[in-house]
């Protein structure tokens, strides 16, 4: 696992480390210690960035920045679900489709043709 050294990170992004150190003390982010001081893990920082401009854009404390990414979190695991129905829907749709098209007689039943 790569890791980015939260110093770095700061210098990149203009922020001071305190900031950072709040984040984490709030449980927002795990940072890790290592030689050269507190990193984080590179697959952290795309939301560690989320967190960045949630605090510097819109002036949110760490309890706002904890409430946005948990509601993001939510409409996520929501999306995700509401596209697993919306395909199961259109499976149904199309073998319902397909049992039209096709009639009884291919299904195997017996049709009376009135004869």
């Amino acid at each position: 696992m790569n890791y980015i050294a939260i110093e770095e990170f700061c210098r990149h992004y203009g922020v001071e480390l305190r900031l950072i150190q709040e984040f984490a003390d709030f449980g927002l982010v795990r940072l890790q210690t290592s030689e050269a001081g507190p990193t984080v893990a590179a697959s952290e920082v795309k939301q560690l960035e989320r967190m960045l401009r949630l605090a510097l854009d819109l002036d949110l404390n760490p309890e706002g920045i904890d409430v946005i990414l948990n509601m993001r979190q939510e409409m996520q695991r929501l999306r995700r679900k509401t596209q697993k129905l919306e395909n199961r829907l259109r499976q149904l749709e199309q073998e319902r489709y397909w049992n039209l098209i096709q009639g009884p007689q291919s299904r195997g039943h017996i049709v009376d043709l009135g004869e």
